[in-house]
């Protein structure tokens, strides 16, 4: 019982007592403090010693077995349910739920968090949000206009939880463009990528279900994954995508529910997946009845080969498909879409609903014009057509400018670059010997799926800066970059506290 002198409850909250019980007791499993198979306290001795009726401890008790956290065994008691067995010795390190990393450097946790403080006169390339004059302002503005005139006060009501219905036959439509096969029943809009994540962990996930992602991979999709009570295994990324070998054993051993994956321009390290990884991935998850997440933020910004979703691919036909419109168009508007299984929909509908209920009725008939009046393909041109200048500036003042031990690969599209450091290089301590000089990059940490504290990568974003301002920032960078053996850029000679 002494491990339960931690848990208190609040009976002015607003949460339901056994809910609370429920929550703190989980805290307890996920951190550690409660085993596999250990005997849970006697409902009347627990409830005594809370000062709450039987029924608490019953109902908090009964939704932990539910989410398959506890087991009872008649006459003897309840106890914690074990997470699956990892099959043989070589058991692979997975990362548990709710965990997270406390930096000692400054920023460094905020950053985590998905915010970023930008000092006054700073090069930003840890953001990969555009800068606000590429916003086609004066053409949504006249969408806007248009649809107010057209549909009054109805604009502003809610719309249906599964997304505005001329807008799915826009985004069905927009999908058979590109070689999707899709119609508006499998259509779910979602304010932005990340409540798609969000939405489908929570409908999907069990606490103790077991995630593969790629490492490094996308932060938002920890987070999310991790907030349900997931387990996530780390994947090894080759130069061409996920290693399948070592899938196959991570499969073997783990039995993961999801696969969570960026197979074009992955972020952060810009890996494009070969056609041969993705129909070997595809062919793996389909053995295994594994569902696949695709995170397509990114393949519509390919300046020089076309890449292609794995959706559009054959044997796709349980991917999840995100597809979000937000890094191109306008990131405040928050608008996205996935396409899902039939059967999967009305869970991800129910998920949606208890988030926000529905997307803005307003952008959501704004955005179905604008796709009608073939406004999103002109749009999406331009927008190719700038940040392809871009990536060249960037590619041509690293060539310049950068010291050779500074290595990074070239990816041929998306937003950033994947940089590393020499051996034993910590890309934390680079960061704050940048934000010296006034330049902000993004620690390859931030993206770890194993937890690791600190990396020898990091990522740098050409997205929210001018071309000059792309330049002076390399070669403040550079300028900031100061390599002693053993020394500067030692790992051990700044490491982050626990």
């Amino acid at each position: 019982m002494e491990i339960f002198v931690s848990i208190q409850l609040n009976k002015r909250s607003s949460l339901p007592l056994y809910q609370q019980l429920a929550q703190q007791i989980k805290n307890l499993i996920f951190e550690s403090q409660l085993k596999p198979d250990e005997k849970l306290p006697p409902i009347r001795k627990l409830a005594a010693r809370l000062g709450v009726n039987n029924v608490t401890v019953v109902n908090a008790y009964r939704q932990l077995e539910q989410d398959g956290l506890l087991y009872s065994k008649v006459g003897s008691g309840t106890y914690v349910k074990p997470y699956p067995p990892s099959r043989g010795a070589n058991a692979l390190t997975v990362t548990p739920p709710f965990s997270g990393l406390e930096y000692s450097i400054p920023g460094l946790n905020i950053m985590d968090q998905g915010q970023l403080h930008i000092p006054s006169g700073s090069y930003n390339f840890a953001s990969a949000i555009p800068t606000p004059e590429l916003f086609p302002v004066a053409d949504f503005k006249q969408i806007l206009n248009e649809v107010l005139d057209r549909d009054g006060g109805s604009a502003f009501a809610y719309q249906e939880g599964q997304g505005y219905f001329p807008l799915r036959e826009s985004l069905s439509r927009y999908l058979k463009d590109n070689g999707i096969g899709a119609d508006e029943s499998s259509i779910q809009v979602i304010s932005g990528a990340q409540q798609g994540i969000d939405i489908i962990a929570k409908s999907l996930l069990k606490p103790g279900d077991f995630v593969i992602t790629e490492n490094p991979t996308y932060t938002g999709a920890i987070a999310a994954f991790k907030s349900r009570g997931a387990r996530i295994v780390p994947a090894v990324l080759k130069e061409d995508g996920i290693s399948i070998e070592y899938l196959q054993d991570v499969i073997e051993k783990y039995r993961p529910r999801l696969m969570y994956i960026i197979p074009n321009f992955q972020t952060p390290t810009g890996i494009c997946y070969s056609e041969e990884k993705k129909k070997a991935l595809l062919k793996l998850c389909q053995a295994y009845n594994i569902i696949i997440i695709e995170d397509d933020s990114f393949t519509d910004l390919s300046y020089y080969t076309q890449r292609l979703p794995i959706k559009i691919m054959a044997g796709a036909d349980k991917v999840i498909f995100i597809k979000s419109f937000s890094k191109i168009l306008m990131p405040g508007l928050r608008l996205a879409f996935l396409l899902a299984p039939n059967n999967v929909i009305p869970g991800l509908l129910k998920a949606k609903h208890s988030s926000d209920i529905s997307t803005p009725g307003l952008i959501q008939r704004a955005f179905d014009l604008y796709l009608r009046k073939g406004l999103w393909e002109k749009h999406l041109e331009y927008m190719k057509e700038k940040y392809q200048q871009r990536y060249h500036v960037m590619l041509e003042a690293m060539t310049n400018y950068l010291p050779p031990e500074i290595t990074y690969s070239k990816s041929g599209g998306g937003l950033s670059f994947w940089l590393k450091l020499p051996a034993g290089g910590s890309s934390n301590h680079f960061y704050t010997r940048c934000l010296e000089k006034k330049v902000i990059i993004s620690p390859g940490s931030l993206f770890s799926a194993s937890d690791e504290r600190d990396s020898e990568y990091f990522r740098l974003s050409f997205a929210g800066l001018y071309p000059d301002e792309i330049v002076k920032g390399i070669q403040a960078l550079s300028e900031a970059y100061e390599y002693r053996q053993n020394q500067l850029l030692a790992r051990n000679s700044y490491s982050p506290l626990l």
